[in-house]
């Protein structure tokens, strides 16, 4: 008998089993236990256990990325100074938008109070979708706006590497990951191929975005349609259509650091760039750890991207950024977000329909918009006058 068959087997430590886990997750989901559980050798249970109980509690979430491109749709960068008489009501009007006006995105920035957000908009109705900016200016709704088409948008996951899971923090060394050796960023190419799509798939992603982790049963009944069905269209038109390009893990604060506003999160925006300096300025923001997201305007001049941390890395996070961007310091903003101001919503199902596809009703919408600045303006009128 070999020595080495006595030897027992090295056993890993939590920390160990919570990074493979995570990574498997970045590569099968969520949800598919047995597949994380053949690739890391760890039992389904606990699997499930430190998915469902674990990694929630450390404020670890998971997403999936999805190719909006292949469902007609573009995401572009706004930046909304509303006027002063309609202060009151932004969020009403950012929900609205988000309802019947394609926003997937927004937040106010701080100290200065304007919005950025993102909306995602059918090819069809880009033209229409800046009329109808165009038209909120003219309304005295906005200030101004500034409108940038993204060609290119990533999104990217927790660096399992330099978060402990054992004591829940971030070590991270700077000093090495500076001259971290990573895999070159693949060329920026986008899938533009259409794929059929219904309202059922519109629904099935929708309930992904907002949680990963559920089954396909359980947004049968949430979106009351027959399982069968559900899993046909998962199988069918979302799995081999590819529309979800890849699952998302990230660190979204735990309870402490959202409790005490431990938080930092901005976004970046980078303009007047050549092809090169979008190549260098994407590999340096994909090897920090805290970047979220990378999107590239459709000309390839402008670079935007968001990050999120703990208050308590922002110095060493930032001095990183200083050192290996400092030749750009004339062309990029910092956005500081109030991330208690600041909402992401899901595809905007709510405009598609299945006879006629991606629709939009930006003229009811300004109209609206137009009721509730004239109710506003009363209502603050009749306070001034009882004053």
């Amino acid at each position: 008998m070999r020595t080495d068959d006595l030897t027992p087997p090295r056993i890993i430590s939590y920390d160990e089993e919570m990074k493979l886990i995570v990574e498997a997750i970045k590569k099968y989901g969520p949800k598919n236990i047995s597949a994380i559980s053949r690739t890391t050798g760890l039992p389904a249970e606990t699997i499930r256990y430190r998915i469902k109980n674990q990694l929630k509690e450390m404020g670890i979430r998971f997403h999936v990325s999805i190719n909006y491109l292949k469902l007609g749709l573009v995401r572009s960068w706004l930046f909304l100074d509303f006027s002063l008489q309609v202060t009151k009501i932004i969020p009403e009007i950012l929900d609205l938008l988000a309802k019947r006006g394609y926003l997937t995105y927004y937040a106010r920035v701080i100290p200065h109070g304007y919005y950025i957000a993102i909306p995602t908009i059918p090819y069809s109705a880009l033209e229409k979708y800046k009329n109808f900016l165009d038209e909120l200016v003219r309304l005295d709704i906005l200030k101004e706006y500034r409108m940038t088409d993204l060609q290119y948008l990533k999104h990217l996951s927790l660096r399992s590497e330099f978060y402990d899971f054992t004591t829940r923090t971030w070590n991270i060394p700077w000093s090495k990951l500076e001259y971290e050796a990573r895999e070159a960023p693949a060329q920026i190419q986008m899938d533009y191929s259409r794929v059929p799509i219904d309202k059922i798939d519109l629904l099935i992603l929708k309930e992904f975005q907002i949680n990963a982790s559920q089954s396909l049963s359980s947004i049968s009944k949430k979106i009351n349609v027959p399982e069968k069905q559900v899993r046909y269209h998962y199988k069918k038109h979302i799995e081999e259509g590819r529309i979800i390009e890849n699952y998302i893990v990230r660190w979204q604060a735990d309870r402490y650091h959202l409790t005490n506003k431990y938080l930092m999160a901005c976004f970046l925006e980078f303009s007047d760039l050549t092809k090169s300096d979008v190549s260098y300025i994407n590999s340096i923001l994909e090897r920090l750890p805290f970047t979220w997201m990378i999107g590239v305007s459709v000309d390839r001049t402008k670079l935007i991207s968001q990050i999120s941390m703990p208050v308590s890395q922002y110095y060493d996070a930032f001095t990183f950024l200083a050192d290996k961007l400092y030749m750009f310091k004339g062309r990029f903003k910092l956005h500081i977000i109030d991330y208690q101001k600041a909402e992401a919503y899901t595809i905007p199902y709510e405009s598609f329909n299945d006879n006629i596809g991606w629709f939009t009703n930006l003229d009811e919408v300004a109209e609206l918009f137009r009721e509730k600045v004239k109710a506003s303006f009363l209502s603050h009128m009749m306070d001034y006058v009882e004053k």
